[in-house]
């Protein structure tokens, strides 16, 4: 019996809300991941907005990225950076302050989300390469893989409603099935609805909605499947035990599934960690317990008040 029905209407009302429109996100991801894209078109799509390029700029002055000169032309940043990174770090910034809000439905504590988000995010992208497929798209599947959570968190809250799950694992089958029978429809089926508004593609849209189901997701269902192999690995690159599909530790059959021996998949584990750890000094402390405000953000990179319109 549904308890507490939520419908993708109910869902939608709330991306007026967000602080930062992603629709530009689809547009570039395309561009990014089609080789016949004029880069000058890039360079239009970001500099047509001001604070866009600024935090563009700013991020390839930081010391993550910084070629040891100062960088004050919005081309020269495009290039040190480069596309793929460029709108990875768009897109990790442009969600990071929704991500890092407590998700107490979910167990999550602030901070948690976005952190497992960009380490599923990191390993797609990785998987993706060893299998043939987009890093672009396997990128924004895993990053937003979750997102649905955010926005059925938000319409609880906004009903003055609690749930508690019986399962702990907030990306497990077990969690999802749960929400079909609270809810109605899954985080899954939710955050798909929200990314199809958005303007994001089905090669995206579809493996989120099927994550759970990979079967299902027809001509997308080696990124779907992927999506299973990525969140097992999140709780070994950010050593975070709590609310991982895996134990922190060299996981077995994960090892089997993807054909690597301990050793091989060791060094994929420690890669992805200086991946991480790199994310993470983008936008600050993301530690569980605490918050990646926006004044933090803004203090990393150097952009100021100025909002990300999009």
């Amino acid at each position: 019996m549904i308890t507490h029905p939520i419908n993708e209407d109910d869902i939608l009302s709330d991306l007026d809300e967000m602080s930062v429109a992603p629709q530009i996100l689809p547009r570039l991801q395309a561009m990014v991941s089609d080789c016949n894209t004029n880069p000058d078109d890039i360079r239009d799509m970001i500099r047509m907005d001001p604070a866009l390029s600024s935090m563009i700029l700013k991020t390839a002055n930081s010391a993550f990225f910084n070629p040891g000169y100062h960088i004050d032309s919005i081309d020269d940043a495009i290039m040190q950076l480069g596309f793929s990174d460029v709108y990875q770090i768009v897109t990790m910034l442009a969600f990071s302050d929704v991500m890092a809000k407590p998700l107490e439905t979910y167990a999550l504590s602030a901070g948690q989300f976005w952190r497992r988000s960009v380490a599923c995010a990191l390993a797609m992208e990785r998987l993706a390469r060893k299998y043939g497929e987009d890093p672009g798209v396997a990128y924004t599947i895993g990053l937003l893989h979750g997102i649905g959570m955010v926005f059925i968190e938000r319409e609880l809250m906004q009903r003055e409603k609690r749930v508690v799950f019986q399962n702990a694992l907030p990306e497990d089958v077990a969690i999802a099935s749960e929400e079909m029978e609270i809810f109605g429809l899954n985080h899954a089926k939710a955050g798909a609805s929200v990314m199809r508004q958005w303007g994001f593609s089905d090669e995206i849209v579809v493996p989120v909605y099927c994550q759970f189901e990979p079967s299902e997701a027809g001509n997308y269902e080696r990124m779907a499947c992927l999506i299973s192999f990525a969140k097992r690995m999140i709780g070994t690159i950010i050593n975070d035990e709590a609310g991982a599909v895996a134990q922190p530790g060299p996981d077995p059959l994960l090892i089997a599934l993807l054909h690597l021996s301990k050793e091989e998949y060791q060094k994929v584990v420690l890669a992805l960690r200086d991946s991480f750890t790199k994310a993470q000094g983008l936008v600050g402390d993301v530690s569980p317990g605490k918050v990646v405000t926006k004044k933090a953000m803004e203090s990393k990179l150097g952009y100021g008040q100025r909002r990300i319109r999009l």
